[in-house]
């Protein structure tokens, strides 16, 4: 099973998404802090493979890329914040797989999670050329 890091400077949407993911009971385990410069540490501590962050709180810290660059292999899903509706070149960008609402259904937050467990492999072209038609 999959854990999950929630990273998020809001206390409150921070705790009720903990809490909404725990329930549903898709995970190993659920854990959350306020910022990115605690993410690292438990990244590696409970070995996450999915991180879901504060979309501004993303855009605005350069330890998002230095994370990745350290832990190719981590899903990153952006929350939404004011702004809504993330582009692809901002999703692109900022290394993240997927995006959600904090305020989505339980199932469209875990469907935005599976999205990016699967993003984050990159399968080898030998692997590709079994799931896709041969272009001869």
């Amino acid at each position: 099973m999959t854990t999950v890091l929630i990273v998020d400077s809001n206390k409150d949407s921070r705790l009720a998404l903990e809490a909404q993911l725990t329930a549903s009971n898709q995970f190993e385990r659920v854990l959350s802090c306020p910022g990115l410069q605690l993410a690292e540490n438990s990244i590696h501590q409970y070995e996450v493979k999915v991180m879901l962050i504060d979309a501004e709180q993303a855009s605005q810290s350069p330890l998002l890329h230095q994370i990745k660059a350290n832990n190719p292999e981590l899903g990153v899903v952006l929350l939404q914040g004011k702004t809504g509706v993330i582009d692809a070149a901002t999703l692109i960008e900022l290394g993240a797989h997927a995006q959600t609402s904090p305020l989505a259904a339980p199932m469209e937050i875990i469907a935005s999670v599976a999205k990016a467990l699967v993003g984050r492999l990159k399968p080898s072209k030998r692997i590709l050329g079994k799931f896709l038609k041969d272009s001869k």
